[in-house]
Parts: C-alpha cells; structure tokens; sequence
C-alpha cells in the first residue's frame, strides 16, 4: 500500500454483522491475529498490502475517525482484511463517566464502520487527546473501589455501544494502591469486566518491578481475556536501573512469546491476538507476524 491512490470519501464499513456482540459469531476456539494500524502515514513504508492481506483484521488506535483514514478506508473497501477493531485513545475508564454521553462520542467516531470490539487501557493516560494536560502515562492506581468503577464503565459502554469493550492493562513503571496488577485484573474479572491482556506490559512489568513473571501469571483471571496484545520490548538504562520499555516497533521477545502460548491455551474465551506493530517497517511487521503464528501454532 505504498503507492499513491484517489480514495472515495464514501463511508466504508466493514462486511460485519450488526453492532452487538459480534465477537460470538466466530467457530468456539477459534483465535484470529491481527495487527495494529494508526494514522495514515505512506511515507512510513508501513502500509504494505503483503502485511494486512497475513492477518484477518486491523485494530485501529489512529486520533482520526477510522472512516475518514484512508489507510482503514482502502483496507475495508478492497477487501485486504475483514474486520476492523478499535484501540480507544481518550477514554478514562478509571474516570466517573457519563456512560451516555461517553458512549455517543464514541459512535460518531466510528460512524460509517462496525468495531468489532473495542478496548481501552484502565490506567490514567491520554496521547494528545481531549485537552494537554494528559500527554503520557500518570501512574495507575490499583483499587477495588477503581476496580468496581471500571467494570461498571465497561458495562456501560458495552451495552450502549452494542459491541464489546475490554479492559486492557496498561504500560506504567508505577502504580498506587493495595493491590498487585494481576490481582486487579482478577478483582475486575470478578466484576463482570471482560479483559485485553497486553502480554509485553504485563512482562515488563514483572521484570522492572523484580517479580516472577510465571509466578504471577498463574493469578492473571485467563476466564476472563477475550483479546491478547503482544509488541516488543526495548532494554534501556535509567539511572543505574535496567528496564524494559514497551515498543511497538519491533518484534516480540520469546519471553513474551512463551506467555502468549499460555495465554492461548488457558484462555476459553479468547478470540483476537493483535501484534501492535504500527510504528514497525515492513519486514518487522512480517517477522513478528512469523513469531506470532509460531507461538500460536
């Protein structure tokens, strides 16, 4: 998808169901890949048709309206993939929401497209989106009491959007509150709350902070994942310390690749493993793609 084409600006929507829970139409243990998209940059080199034509869908983490892309609108319109899903860049679900009104903005950004689910991290954070003061991560705090506000928001939106929405861990060298990441995960679980696990967040989250990654695997609520996220990782020093920072620009460590066969095993309701490679050249994207389908083979 490098070379340069009119694009309608007809809304495009994706071949699927109407919004609901579309994600039960697909065959019980069915696990389909996909990989991330973000906002329309040819001159990238990013938007190889050999890439997408690899995986089933693209889940679309752009600022713009997806219909109004004209990456998303070629991929949907030529039939490169089927399904389009949605990463929410400016939703707080730890936030007190106006469930309506959250849920209308919402929809008039996928207007002209059908999600097939969608997920948003339950940390405090926001790239550039609805005003400046949230630019980067802020700590996430780790409470039962944000654990029940954000399952009620997660049902909320799901029952007024029509389509699924997933909890996703998120990326942060610290949190606040009593309790561990794994076990608000499973606190969230026990709220009705469904899950998108991020593998590489939940590894380097382990290894930054000294915790046993296997060892705390075993209390992440695998009932409850209904998508997997899995990017690299980048080593880096700070201040003596070393860490391990999220990356989506190259391909997965087997660490992390050894989790996703666990997760796929353990996991009866998962259905979508996206490989977040937007900000990766070509033949990144197809290695890690590789790995993936190894891992899940």
């Amino acid at each position: 998808m490098t070379r340069t084409e009119a694009v309608s600006t007809e809304p495009v929507r994706a071949e699927t169901a109407p919004a609901r829970a579309l994600e039960s139409e697909e065959e019980p243990g069915t696990v389909r890949i996909g990989i991330s998209l973000s906002d329309f940059v040819p001159a990238r080199g990013q938007m190889d048709e050999a890439v997408y034509r690899r995986v089933s869908y693209v889940e679309y983490g752009g600022h713009h309206p997806p219909a109004k892309d004209p990456g998303v609108r070629r991929l949907l319109a030529e039939g490169i993939v089927r399904d389009l899903s949605r990463h929410l860049v400016s939703v707080e679900l730890p936030d007190v929401l106006d469930i309506e009104d959250e849920a209308r903005r919402i929809a008039e950004n996928h207007a002209g497209t059908s999600p097939r689910y969608m997920v948003t991290d339950f940390g405090f954070w926001r790239l550039g989106g609805r005003d400046e003061r949230n630019l980067w991560f802020r700590p996430a705090l780790l409470s039962r009491e944000v654990a029940a506000r954000i399952a009620r928001n997660v049902e909320g939106l799901s029952k007024e959007l029509g389509a699924p929405v997933h909890a996703e861990n998120p990326f942060s060298l610290t949190h606040a509150g009593e309790l561990s990441p794994a076990a608000f995960m499973r606190e969230l679980a026990e709220r009705g709350a469904t899950l998108c696990f991020d593998i590489g967040h939940f590894y380097a989250a382990c290894v930054n902070e000294g915790v046993d990654v296997w060892r705390e695997l075993e209390q992440v609520p695998f009932e409850a994942i209904r998508v997997a996220h899995i990017a690299g990782l980048s080593r880096v020093g700070y201040s003596d310390r070393p860490l391990l920072l999220d990356n989506h620009n190259v391909p997965p460590l087997k660490g992390c690749l050894d989790v996703l066969r666990i997760v796929k095993e353990r996991s009866p309701g998962l259905g979508w493993v996206t490989y977040e490679a937007e900000l990766a050249p070509t033949q990144v994207q197809h290695r890690g793609l590789d790995a993936i389908e190894r891992a899940m083979a």
